[in-house]
Formats: C-alpha cells, structure tokens, sequence
C-alpha cells in the first residue's frame, strides 16, 4: 500500500504530533522510516534541510525542530539566541553540537535532552525590532524574532552568557554587537552605554564578572573575529592600543583606506588577511592595490594571516610589530 504522503507545509519543516493529527496523519504514519523525532512531540522528514554529503545539521535548524512544541512564553537564551543572531559563538554552538539554551518567562521551561532551561519573572514591555520590522511586544510574550524563532535580545544574550563563554568568545561577541557583523538590524550597531546598563542590570548574576572584564576590552568598529584575536594579542602583550579601522589619508588629504588596526603616530598598519582576501581576484588587487599606496604616503604594514595568532608564530608577530613601533 503506498505511503501516505506528508502534505505541505509540514513536509518543509519540523512539525508538531499534535499539527500532524490536524492534518490527518495517524500514529502509524508518524511512525514511518521516512520521518525522525529530533524531540519528543516533534517529527520532520529524514534528511530535511541536510545535503547527504555536506555537514550535520546547524544551529538554526536545530533551534526550528524544538520551535514547533515551544509555549508562548518560551525564547531561545543565552548562547545560542547570540548565534541565531548571527553573531561569532564557538564553533560547537554555531554547528548545532551543544544544547540549546531555553528561557521560560514565568512559567515552567522545557524539560527535553539537548535543552538547558532558564526561568525569568517577566520581560521588559519596551519597542524593539523584529526580523519584520518596529513592533511593540505583548507583556510576557517572546519580543524578537529572527527567522520567525523568539529569541533573547542580543545584548541581553551576551550577558546572559557569561558563565558560558571564555573571554576572548566574550569580546568578540562584544565587538561584534557593538559594530556591524550580523545581518540582522536588532544584532548590530548597539551602543556602549546599552551593554553597560545590560550588566548593571544584571547584578549579581552568575559570569557576570566575565562579561564586565570583557566589556572593558569591547571597542566599537570590528569588522571579524579575527580582528579582535589580532587586537587583544597585541594589547596583552604590551603594545599600545591601536584604533580601529580608522579612514587614513595621506598629506595632500588622498584617501588611503582602512587598515584593520593602526598607529597614526608612527604611521604602522597591522592587517589581517584571511583566505577570502586570496580567493577573490579583485579583493586580491584591491589589497595590492592599496598596500602600495599606503607604502607610498610612508606607511609601513604589517600583514598577518590567522597562524601568526597561535604559538610562537604569534610571538613574531608581536616582535616584528613591536620594531616597527620603536
């Protein structure tokens, strides 16, 4: 007898047990080869969202299978509300591998493997912005959406996880809130002052310590991950801070460009160059391009790649930067 075949839009995405009687699938169905229960009340079709020869599932689709038997009042929190933000997390969070971090306003959260649940009293009824657009939340319902999954906001994310991430993972999700990493508008360009009403708010919380020691090496700017790694290398090694992609010009007022990190003072730029920077031709030029121009007006550039920030090699690079500035 042919298989009944599961209708759209469930065969799109992870459905609930009880959506799936609605639409009148029976418990035989439900039990055939062709459909998985990533969590109890969930099923989606073997294989959904996944190339059969690419990489497990990641965290966006790990957060949309336990989004269908989620309650009103339930968010994702904490690390991994900050990756489905778009914003840096271990790799371990962003591919999926870790639980998933759940907050519950009020009432009883999830109790589900592969879930860490959290409880808060209430939320903050205040205008926020949704992946859709300006929205005034209804008090005790989830405030933003990203991809149509309720999520903490971002700032408020990050403090949360202070207990959860290393410092280094702190600032550079500090770094990247602050400046324009995520493609997502709530995630992005957030002031100073906002994370440090965050963590005063938060008081008394656990890994909150953490999260105000990585506050004070949050700077405004960063465009990568790697620029922080790059910038607190050298900062705990004793070199004066740079700034940060800072619009540089030469004598006659010509535009030079931005290095990722520069000491006007002395005219030493320090860039990171990721693979991205040789793949792509024109990228590749325009580097040439401008590293000449800056050598023209007098600069002197230290270029870098991501195994001059490890071992000894990241000792070089220190020494190598350290005679530029003497």
């Amino acid at each position: 007898m042919p298989r009944i075949v599961v209708p759209s839009p469930l065969s799109d995405r992870p459905f609930a047990v009880a959506e799936a009687h609605r639409a009148g699938l029976g418990v035989g169905r439900l039990r055939g080869s062709d459909l998985e229960a990533p969590h109890r009340g969930v099923r989606r079709l073997v294989g959904l969202g996944r190339d059969p020869h690419g990489p497990p599932l990641d965290l966006m689709q790990t957060a949309r299978s336990l989004h269908p038997v989620m309650l009103d009042d339930w968010r994702f929190s904490h690390v991994t509300a900050l990756g489905l933000w778009g914003l840096p997390v271990p790799w371990r969070v962003r591919d999926g591998m870790e639980p998933l971090h759940v907050t519950s306003i009020g009432g009883r959260g999830p109790r589900r493997p592969g879930v860490v649940t959290h409880r808060v009293r209430s939320v903050p009824d205040v205008a926020v912005m949704t992946d859709v657009g300006a929205a005034r939340p209804e008090p005790g319902r989830p405030q933003l959406l990203v991809e149509g999954l309720p999520v903490d906001d971002p700032v408020t994310a990050w403090v949360e996880s202070g207990s959860l991430l290393t410092l280094d993972d702190l600032v550079r999700a500090g770094d990247a809130i602050v400046g324009s990493w995520s493609e997502c508008g709530t995630a992005r360009e957030r002031s100073l002052d906002e994370l440090e009403r965050a963590i005063r708010s938060a008081r008394g919380r656990r890994g909150v310590s953490r999260v105000r020691e990585a506050f004070a090496l949050v700077r405004p700017g960063v465009e990568s991950p790697k620029e922080t790694e790059l910038r607190l290398l050298l900062l705990r090694a004793g070199l004066p801070e740079p700034e940060i992609n800072a619009r540089t010009y030469d004598d006659n007022g010509r535009y030079l460009g931005k290095p990722d990190l520069r000491y006007l003072w002395c005219k030493v730029a320090v860039e990171y160059e990721g693979d991205e920077h040789r793949r792509d031709p024109s990228r590749f030029r325009t580097d040439i391009l401008r590293r000449e121009r800056f050598a023209d007006a007098g600069w002197r550039t230290v270029r870098c790649t991501d195994d001059d920030l490890h071992g000894r090699r990241a000792d070089e690079l220190v020494a190598r930067v350290r005679r530029r500035l003497a």
